[in-house]
């Protein structure tokens, strides 16, 4: 035989039944390429204040949840069952994947950062930190993430297209508001992501770059940020303006 078969992992079962939710014929992405130099140099403050400097993801984080609370309606659930409406959330918690070694494998926990649009950028960093750092026993991800799999697969998505799919509350406690999400630091410049949620933002790898800064080519630090957003909820402009926002802020931090 040429091949052989291999059990589909519980985990990536778990994956699966997120991109059910997604249907790619109405997504859209907008990619925007952002010059870091102003962030690095508020990173270095933190240093010689002898405070940690926040991560690049903490920057992104921060700036993503202020402009979600200036646009709602990309802060925002379209819920299909039992009727079509659109649920404009109060407040943006953020999903954001956290990798982690478990029993001698890697696995993804979902964290949610809960009314980011009122965290200051170190308690966003602090956080980050903390999923990255903790113990796995000592995190809420984890635990819901072993409750997940012991549930099969085939009744686990049924359970949730009855009581939670309907519902814009149960799912923002399960999944958030939005979504975020960072492959840069895998050496990915940038990534287009396919996304069940409203909008997903997505961060790319941060490094230096030719710019043109004045009508000279200069080495910059930047980054490419996309914008993954659903096309029956927003319009194209709407986003555009959200994301030249997102850009303004990260630019201009000072």
């Amino acid at each position: 035989m040429s091949f052989e078969y291999k059990e589909l992992g519980p985990d990536r079962y778990l994956v699966w039944d997120l991109l059910r939710e997604s249907d790619p014929y109405y997504l859209n992405q907008h990619i925007f390429d952002i010059d870091f130099t102003e962030l690095e140099q508020n990173r270095e403050l933190h240093r010689k204040d002898g405070k940690p400097a926040p991560s690049y993801v903490a920057y992104c984080l921060y700036a993503y949840s202020r402009v979600l609370n200036e646009f709602p309606l990309l802060n925002s659930y379209l819920r299909l069952y039992p009727l079509t409406k659109l649920a404009l959330y109060k407040g943006v918690d953020i999903s954001l994947t956290i990798e982690r070694e478990w029993l001698g494998k890697r696995i993804v926990l979902l964290a949610l950062l809960k009314d980011a649009q009122n965290m200051k950028i170190e308690e966003i960093d602090a956080f980050l930190k903390s999923r990255k750092n903790d113990s796995l026993e000592s995190l809420d991800e984890f635990s819901r993430y072993k409750s997940l799999l012991k549930i099969p697969a085939f009744l686990r998505w049924r359970l949730f297209q009855i009581f939670v799919k309907p519902f814009p509350g149960f799912l923002r406690q399960l999944v958030g508001t939005t979504a975020f999400t960072s492959i840069g630091k895998f050496g990915t410049d940038f990534t287009t992501p396919i996304s069940p949620r409203t909008i997903t933002l997505s961060l790319g790898r941060v490094c230096e770059r030719p710019r043109s800064v004045d009508g000279v080519v200069v080495s910059r630090l930047s980054a490419w940020l996309t914008l993954t957003y659903d096309h029956r909820v927003i319009d194209g402009a709407d986003t555009a303006r959200a994301g030249e926002r997102i850009r303004n802020m990260l630019e201009n931090w000072s």
